[in-house]
């Protein structure tokens, strides 16, 4: 097969999300033929992905890039890339904190560092943000283990734990834990003649948090449940913030934007469980401009919402009813309870530090193969096996 190119690959869940995991040596390093050949591997823009490795879904449209470390405090280097579906985009902005969760597991199973029983923290560097993660695998017989009774609402059974730490990912996106200076602040909404309270907070990804009922919904509605005014005026607010911020109008997914209500009762997206407003603090959905709904909750974006839980004034720690810490704050989301662990501590007006963020989740290696990615859409010579090598560090098929 002259007219394709191998590449291998592996798929691995992390948390609620999955991704293709690739090789740094096989990704080109040009940005315009990295564009192009990612693309043409999750089979976008198309809105099922269907001739390529994408899941149609922006939990599973997902890429994470693993190379050796660029720093000498880390042990592999991290890139992850959410790929767009119906849109022929890549966005490097946020560090995906549920597919970072797999990293440390792929990196002890490629040998990229040895393992150590029965515990093996990881150093990761995650180019996206510069920050340092680090992952804390649970191993046994020389690799990490599979099998444990670790739960993680929206992903069937039980798993090893993997313990993520957090703590050093203050201003990942803006440098500043509070990037406008204070824990709220006011936005006019076009569509409803006045301005809103909202509040911006920088760790882990950087997030704006709305109040639900400014927006005229309960905030325990579930994906395919809001109209499109809804997103519409969470997508003017996100450029709100962009704005403010000062971050490039180009980007797409940051601030997330995630809608806050009060404690309160409501069914999963499964319909098989009620959450109680005795087991969490607050509910939270994750929204995007397009129109889609988070089906859990992300990694990055629950490291955010535990630390503003815990900022006084902040619209999270409204919603709870208390700003105290630490505390493991319960996230109520679309497929059940988040728990993030956060010691976030006041150190004069409007500054506060992050002590400690720590999360759990799940990860687990799905498929080891080789993808096969048309030479015409790398935009290359179907007879010129050198330019195939270079530019997807694969080989011809």
């Amino acid at each position: 097969m002259k007219e394709q190119v191998r590449v291998p690959v592996t798929l691995m869940r992390g948390g609620t999300s999955k991704a293709v995991f690739l090789s740094q040596h096989d990704v080109p390093s040009d940005p315009h033929e990295r564009h192009r050949f990612l693309l043409a591997l999750f089979g976008s823009p198309d809105v099922r992905q269907i001739d390529g490795l994408g899941g149609a879904d922006i939990l599973t449209s997902k890429c994470a890039i693993i190379g050796p470390p660029s720093r000498p405090d880390a042990d592999i280097d991290y890139t992850f890339v959410q790929v767009g579906i119906d849109q022929p985009t890549l966005s490097f902005e946020i560090v995906c904190g549920n597919i970072s969760s797999a990293t440390g597991v792929y990196a002890l199973q490629e040998k990229l560092i040895p393992v150590h029983e029965p515990l093996t923290t990881v150093r990761v560097h995650n180019t996206n943000t510069g920050k340092i993660l680090r992952m804390a695998v649970q191993c046994a017989d020389g690799e990490p283990r599979v099998e444990g009774d670790s739960e993680v609402d929206g992903v069937p059974g039980t798993g090893a734990e993997v313990a993520l730490d957090y703590s050093d990912t203050s201003g990942s996106t803006t440098g500043k834990l509070l990037p406008t200076g204070q824990a709220r602040d006011w936005v006019h909404l076009s569509k409803l003649g006045r301005e809103i309270p909202v509040s911006v907070v920088d760790v882990g990804t950087a997030c704006v948090f709305i109040r639900a009922a400014d927006l005229g919904i309960t905030g325990t509605e579930l994906p395919g449940q809001l109209s499109a005014d809804i997103y519409d005026m969470a997508e003017e607010v996100r450029r709100w913030a962009v704005e403010r911020c000062n971050l490039p109008s180009s980007g797409f997914l940051t601030p997330y934007q995630i809608l806050i209500s009060e404690a309160q009762d409501y069914r999963t997206i499964a319909g098989d469980r009620v959450v109680h407003s005795s087991e969490v603090d607050f509910v939270a959905r994750m929204v995007l401009n397009g129109g889609a709904m988070h089906k859990a909750f992300p990694g990055g974006g629950s490291v955010c919402l535990s630390v503003a839980a815990q900022i006084a004034g902040t619209i999270p720690a409204e919603a709870r009813g208390t700003h105290a810490g630490p505390a493991r704050i319960r996230i109520g989301h679309p497929s059940g309870v988040l728990k993030i662990y956060a010691n976030v501590e006041h150190v004069g007006g409007e500054e506060w530090a992050v002590r400690e963020v720590h999360f759990t989740r799940t990860a687990r290696r799905l498929f080891d193969g080789t993808a096969y990615v048309r030479r015409s859409r790398l935009g290359m010579d179907a007879r010129d096996d050198n330019a195939v090598q270079a530019v997807a560090g694969g080989s011809a098929s």
